[in-house]
This record gives structure tokens, sequence and C-alpha cells, in this order.
């Protein structure tokens, strides 16, 4: 029997790299998915993937950055599988650029993005997480940057993802006696598409060589742990961050001597 037969999950951006990841290995393990893409093309190609293999899949096109766009998803998930069980937020805007050098209307975004879409996404979709089959699930996809003293170039990001970190601790103890546990997920230096519009895989590796595991990382190590913290084993962990990162927030961060 799957882990995840009788469960709907949603997943925002699911249309690439992490999110698409996870959103595959619910399926895998038999969930029924709703694929959040922000570009339909993208996430048709994900719902193909998931129905030529077997697995069920809803589509909805949509912005974490905008409010009707978030209800949109929670509303898409209750008419196409008739509940929701379990909301993993991946999607996230990472702009690269220098504070002084940043234009508002950027910053703005990210703001919209990272630190409302929490609110609007946990507001929508408790309803229904509380009358989740088993408890419900909330993951966030936050960032080992939250931990780091300095990433080039991603200080509102950086800012937005420690945010996050802190929504999530006071949002687990506010619902956890209603069905709900929320807990995040804290991706290193990951081999995503986001990833490589910021790095090629030389200076990737470069960087990655500093760590303790040696490496970059990969999408599946992030839906693994995922999916970990959807599954009955960790039913009696709520309000914790999980990091999978090889290690990266130990060692010391090498120079960007190129800058950013």
């Amino acid at each position: 029997m799957p882990r995840f037969a009788d469960q709907v999950a949603l997943v925002t951006g699911a249309g690439r790299g992490i999110g698409r990841a996870i959103a595959e290995a619910f399926a895998a393990e038999g969930a029924k998915v709703v694929v959040s893409a922000r570009k339909a093309a993208l996430g048709e190609q994900v719902v193909a993937k998931i129905t030529k293999l077997g697995g069920q899949a809803a589509l909805t096109v949509g912005d974490v950055s905008r409010r009707a766009d978030i209800g949109a998803m929670v509303r898409a998930a209750e008419r196409a599988f008739g509940g929701l069980d379990i909301v993993v937020h991946c999607a996230a805007d990472a702009a690269m650029a220098r504070v002084a050098d940043m234009s508002d209307e950027i910053f703005d975004t990210q703001v919209h993005a990272n630190i409302h879409s929490l609110f609007w996404l946990a507001k929508d979709a408790l309803p229904l997480l509380v009358r989740a089959k088993h408890k419900g699930r909330l993951i966030y996809i936050s960032s080992g940057a939250a931990n780091r003293s300095f990433t080039p170039g991603l200080i509102p990001y950086m800012a937005s993802k420690a945010y996050m970190n802190a929504f999530a601790r006071g949002l687990a103890n506010e619902v956890g006696r209603d069905n709900v546990l929320v807990n995040v997920v804290e991706p290193g230096l990951i081999a995503s598409d986001r990833m490589r519009e910021h790095l090629d895989e030389t200076r990737a590796a470069k960087i990655a060589a500093n760590f303790p595991v040696a490496r970059v990382g990969q999408p599946s190590e992030i839906a693994a742990a995922v999916l970990y913290l959807s599954s009955p084993e960790a039913g009696y962990i709520t309000g914790t961050t999980l990091l999978v990162d090889g290690g990266a927030t130990m060692a010391p961060i090498v120079d960007f001597k190129d800058g950013i």
C-alpha cells in the first residue's frame, strides 16, 4: 500500500526543480497531486508525466505573489479531489542584486511571493487541513541561506526565508491541537533550475567542495525529506526545521571574488 494512497497533496512551484521533484515523489507514493505552477506549459508537463506513470494529478496555474491566485490553488484541490491533506509551499522569488541596486518593485515582488504567500496559503488551506484523513501537513520550503551570515546578492531572499522559519514555528503552535503539523525544510545548494540561473555547474561544484558532503544536492533529496515529514513516521514532529544541505552551513563560506 503506497504511503499516501488516500491523500491529496498541493505543491506550489511544482512546474520545475525542487517543486517538481516533490510533486512527482508524492505521486509515486500514491498521492493525488495538485500541481501548482506559474507557467501552464511547465505544469502540464508534470501532470502528463504523473498520469503517464499511472498517478493522479490536476493542474492549477497561478502566481503565489497574487492573493487571488493562492485562493484559486486551494479551491482547485478541493474541486479536483474533494479535500486537502498536505500542502507544500515551494514557490518563491529570488531576485539577485545588491540592496543598493534593487528596485522597490523587485523587492516588493519578493515580499509578496515569499512572505505574504505564507499567510495567504495558511489561511486558505487550514480549513481543509484540519479535516485531513490523517494529521494535516503544511510544509514550507525555506533555505539554508536563512541561517547563513551572508550570501552575496540574496539579502531580501535570505530575510524572507528567516521570516518563513519564524512564521512556521508560530503557526505550528497555533494549529497543533487542530490536527495540523507545520514544519520547514531548508535546502542547501541544490542542482535545480533556480541554481543554474545564478551559478554554472563548475562554480557550483567549487562552492560545494567546501562542504562536509562535498557535492551539490539533488532535488530528489529534498523531496525525500518532505515525504518523511508528511508520513505517519513523522507524526510527532511539528514546529521544526530540517536542514538538508550536506553540512554547508557548518562550512566556511568561500570567497566570491568575482562578485555577483
